[in-house]
């Protein structure tokens, strides 16, 4: 290896700032999200080892982040092996129809698919306007995440 191959290895400030500022931006989303869309309660993203990426709460809501994160990484995978072990497919997102709402998996078509994104959105809005909110959203995150890649 020369050394000018190495000196252009070599991160720049620049170069880390990329990552920090992909998850400001995914922040940005998420907090957008949540405030023009009176039903959602909480929007997180997590990556695939279950850490939280990005978290927006409604006003008034406590949903815990990290705690979250786990656990949605965990049925997201689970949603992905079953999807391939029963129709041989890939997952697109998954829903949750509960008393109090609804509860949309998608995971994130960045180029690494490394992140999932979580909406939580009480019953005051019907699954399918979650479901959109929630692709829509998918879509803007993984162009995010793919610039600071």
């Amino acid at each position: 290896m020369s050394a000018a191959f190495n000196l252009l290895d070599t991160p720049t400030a620049q170069d880390a700032a990329l990552p920090m500022r992909s998850r400001l931006t995914c922040q940005s989303r998420l907090a957008d999200l949540v405030s023009r869309t009176p039903s959602v309660v909480f929007a997180s993203l997590a990556t695939v080892d279950g850490r939280s990426f990005a978290h927006a709460n409604a006003p008034g809501r406590t949903a815990d982040a990290q705690r979250a994160a786990a656990i949605m990484s965990s049925l997201m995978g689970l949603i992905e092996s079953f999807s391939r072990e029963a129709l041989d497919s890939r997952a697109l997102y998954n829903s949750i129809a509960t008393e109090h709402g609804s509860i949309v998996l998608v995971r994130v078509p960045s180029k690494a698919r490394h992140h999932t994104l979580c909406v939580c959105a009480d019953a005051s809005d019907i699954l399918a306007t979650t479901i959109r909110a929630a692709l829509d959203t998918a879509a803007q995150l993984a162009v995010a995440i793919d610039a600071g890649d």
